[in-house]
């Protein structure tokens, strides 16, 4: 393949740096409120702040979980724990603050507002928009309203904190964005993937001319010129055994379309190399023709778990171009970039819409993105209806 374009079409990345930007945005609104909380005790002599601190840190194992777990529903319970953490906190606040000498604050108290901005980007790395929004939505009703209700039961005058709405909107209008650049992103890495494949197809087209044109000048000429240079009367038997093998070659057009010097099973070039032998043994029994082609031998230096996860993948992969794909060849490309090893997986089938619930769609998500996830991995996957598949796989290699 000349050009393969990887494409976050599934999100994992960018969930990912959301993640870790939402933790980061967190921490730094917990630790200040932590930190004035923390000040407060001295000046006011009410020591059950501490109280508080401990329902901020509730606050912040619940937005931390929330933001990295890949279940929605263990999302939303996490949300609702950091929610429970918050009302904690501001049920304590509230009641101190009502207590201090002086005029009593409202309910948009800034050290009631810090910690409700730590727990609105709980949906900022949700795999959906609708997922996103809906996490986002909770934490901005449950978080703040659970406020409003302690400053309320601690008779502390109520007011609408337009910081934190504002902020809520902002977040919905930068997700709702974000989802639709990732879009727009995947269109154009199709339509860039389908000018490759395109490219492949007319250098393919060449390549088997050429080697057809070489195949035809080494058999077909040379036979009959060697018929031109015989004696007449009957065929030697060296002659007639050689016309027979040059007629069953002829007959074979995998030894056209193979790479000099290679036979038409990818096997004998793995012996050294069991997990992919298996793989494209199972394959080729099941009727495909497997291309494997790159750094073969690196996978045999990954960790047994490993090994075992990308067997699983590759097999469901392939049984995928089998099943669904119209065609009976694939290619498998390995390619060793420390600190992993990424493995190809592509056909020149039918595709499909990633976006679809299909049951390929499905099984590769469900059979090969979670099972690689599991061990540290990731998968990227590109298919356009009427383009092919490509799979793009990659694991952890083994620590040294």
């Amino acid at each position: 393949m000349t050009l393969q374009i990887a494409a976050d079409i599934d999100g994992l990345a960018t969930s990912r740096a959301l993640a870790k930007a939402g933790t980061w945005l967190a921490g730094v609104f917990l630790a200040a409120t932590v930190v004035i909380s923390g000040l407060f005790i001295p000046v006011t002599g009410h020591s059950e702040i501490v109280y508080g601190l401990a329902g901020l840190v509730i606050v912040g194992l619940g937005v931390v979980a929330a933001l990295h777990t890949a279940s929605f529903g263990r999302a939303l319970l996490y949300t609702l724990i950091a929610c429970a953490g918050l009302y904690g906190f501001a049920l304590v606040s509230a009641g101190v603050s009502v207590q201090v000498p002086g005029p009593t604050p409202a309910s948009d108290y800034v050290l009631l507002s810090m910690p409700e901005f730590a727990v609105l980007v709980v949906g900022i790395s949700a795999r959906s928009l609708g997922k996103s929004i809906a996490l986002g939505t909770l934490a901005f009703f449950a978080g703040p309203g659970l406020v409003q209700l302690a400053a309320w039961q601690q008779g502390m005058p109520l007011a609408v904190d337009v910081p934190v709405l504002c902020s809520y909107l902002a977040l919905v209008l930068f997700v709702t964005a974000l989802w639709f650049g990732r879009r727009d992103a995947a269109r154009g890495t199709a339509l860039m993937s389908g000018a490759a494949l395109a490219e492949e197809r007319d250098v393919a087209l060449e390549r088997f001319s050429t080697r057809a044109s070489s195949w035809l000048h080494d058999t077909v000429l040379h036979d009959l010129n060697a018929l031109a240079m015989a004696e007449p009367g009957p065929l030697t038997l060296a002659h007639t055994q050689a016309l027979d093998r040059d007629l069953a070659n002829l007959a074979d057009v995998r030894l056209i379309l193979d790479e000099p010097g290679r036979s038409g099973s990818a096997t004998r070039e793995l012996a050294t190399v069991p997990a992919l032998l298996a793989v494209v043994r199972a394959a080729e029994q099941s009727g495909l023709r497997i291309r494997v082609g790159g750094d073969v031998a690196a996978v045999n230096d990954l960790a047994p778990a490993v090994v075992t996860a990308l067997e699983r993948a590759l097999d469901e992969c392939l049984d995928n171009v089998l099943q669904h794909s119209g065609v009976r060849e694939a290619e498998i490309s390995v390619m060793s970039s420390p600190p992993g090893l990424s493995v190809m997986v592509s056909d020149s089938g039918s595709g499909f819409d990633v976006d679809a619930i299909t049951d390929q769609a499905v099984g590769l998500r469900v059979d090969v993105v979670d099972r690689i996830v599991e061990i540290g991995g990731s998968v990227q996957i590109w298919a356009r209806p009427g383009a092919g598949t490509a799979v793009f796989i990659t694991v952890p290699e083994a620590s040294s």
